[in-house]
């Protein structure tokens, strides 16, 4: 799935509308994952016809409509899965959107080559791991905290495992923001740099640039259920309601309520650790779940280093719920 391209023969003002059209679909199918997701309802959203909305959406993100919200929607499932181990393989799919539990289970082999069951059962961990051994040259990744017991049907801390990271507890308001999105896979760094240029060139003239701005960054995906290339992430900076959609720039508001915050810095690779020692070090032993919105960081200043070698500071922000 690619960025949104434009069309050669439009005007700007055109590509821009085009843009905000699609924008609109793709928050549509985000807000309504679980729900009624026709071809008529996305191309209302997006203010076109079916019969074109089909052709232009296809044109532009990559994949059918169709085919994208499946995707997602199994995607979705898979991390239910196998983050929730003791919800019934019938409740994630009804989650997800999917009519019937034969149906659901039908799909998710296709899609990843094993039964719900299956994958929740040690297929997911074992995935992870020859995805890991297939790249030549990283490093593999660390041993998690804490692994899931069948025996017990709890989760273990692993011997020797410590814990080493301080996390807070925050009350996140309902944060007003503006979007730039990026659908090329989290390994695209300069693809995710462009999307904050585009955002901060719009952001700056309307007076939402300065020292006390939030930028935010949000990793919608888990890159070990989809595809590195169709990763989505979102370049965000904190607006006010004077704040207006524009073109590739979208208006949202992120889901407020509370947030496991922890602090991290390095280079490139800080993400991934930064994702791994949240859910698998300290979320197992927390006393908390993680809860059904997207992960957000949070950059604290401007990344320092090279650009070749950047040095990021941010705080990772992940939406929990009791256990």
């Amino acid at each position: 799935m690619g960025e949104p391209r434009s069309l050669p023969s439009a005007s700007l003002r055109t590509q821009k509308e085009y843009a905000r059209r699609l924008n609109a679909a793709l928050d549509y199918i985000g807000r309504n994952i679980a729900g009624d997701i026709s071809l008529g309802k996305l191309a209302a959203a997006a203010c076109f016809s079916p019969y074109h909305f089909h052709r232009i959406f296809t044109a532009l993100v990559g994949e059918p409509p169709a085919e994208y919200v499946r995707r997602l929607r199994l995607e979705k499932a898979a991390g239910l899965l196998a983050n929730e181990p003791a919800t019934a393989v019938t409740e994630v799919a009804l989650a997800c959107g999917f009519s019937t539990s034969a149906l659901f289970c039908r799909l998710f082999k296709t899609r990843f080559g094993m039964s719900p069951t299956a994958w929740r059962g040690g297929g997911y961990e074992k995935r992870k791991n020859r995805q890991q051994e297939s790249k030549p040259g990283k490093d593999k990744r660390p041993r998690p905290a804490y692994r899931w017991s069948e025996r017990t049907k709890t989760w273990e801390r692993r011997a020797g495992m410590t814990k080493k990271l301080a996390v807070r507890i925050e009350d996140v308001p309902p944060w007003r923001v503006a979007y730039v999105k990026h659908m090329k896979g989290y390994g695209d760094g300069a693809g995710i740099g462009d999307a904050f240029e585009t955002l901060f060139c719009w952001a700056g003239p309307r007076g939402f640039m300065g020292p006390d701005m939030r930028v935010l960054g949000m990793a919608l995906d888990n890159p070990d259920i989809t595809p590195q290339d169709k990763c989505r992430y979102y370049a965000c900076v904190v607006v006010n309601e004077r704040a207006e959609a524009d073109g590739r720039v979208g208006i949202m508001t992120i889901r407020p309520g509370k947030y496991a915050v922890g602090r991290f810095s390095g280079g490139s690779d800080v993400f991934k650790r930064a994702y791994e020692a949240m859910y698998g070090e300290w979320l197992p032993g927390s006393g908390w779940q993680p809860d059904d919105a997207p992960a957000l960081e949070s950059y604290v200043g401007e990344p320092t280093g090279t650009p070749e070698k950047p040095r990021f500071v941010f705080d990772l922000y992940i939406p929990v719920k009791p256990l």
